[in-house]
């Protein structure tokens, strides 16, 4: 059988890494059906009435600047902590572009990035290849 990737909505994410702090080997398949048993959302993902009615949840979509900023969590949690550098206060960190290249790789190879994610990081691989040249 093949590796299916799904796509959970952005609340199941949201909630899979607060947990995923307290328990690092919770699922994402626990989180969203954990979600639904305590009615925090439907079966669609979206924040039950009284979810929002109580206040447990108070915004609905999910900003470009969280998808965002998630693709670039998931890039630069797959390089090592040595592949970043401090140079000083004026250009602050250098990255390694070789370990760079191998996190994008990764990532695309995987499919956990989102659809704009996806061709950013093509957009910054074609520019670590072009300076290699």
């Amino acid at each position: 059988m093949e590796n299916m990737n799904i796509v959970y909505p952005p609340l199941v994410e949201q909630a899979y890494q607060m947990m995923k702090k307290l328990n690092k080997n919770v699922s994402k398949q626990e989180v969203y059906k954990k979600l639904i048993e305590v009615n925090m959302i439907d079966q669609q993902g979206k924040p039950t009435k009284w979810a929002l009615d109580n206040g447990l949840i108070s915004e609905v979509s999910t900003p470009v600047e969280d998808e965002t900023n998630a693709d670039i969590n998931n890039v630069f949690s797959r390089m090592p902590v040595s592949a970043f550098r401090w140079k000083n206060k004026h250009d602050g960190y250098a990255i390694d572009s070789t370990e760079l290249k191998k996190a994008i790789l990764s990532a695309l190879k995987d499919g956990s990035l989102s659809r704009t994610g996806r061709k950013h990081w093509l957009e910054v691989l074609a520019d670590i290849n072009s300076q290699e040249d």
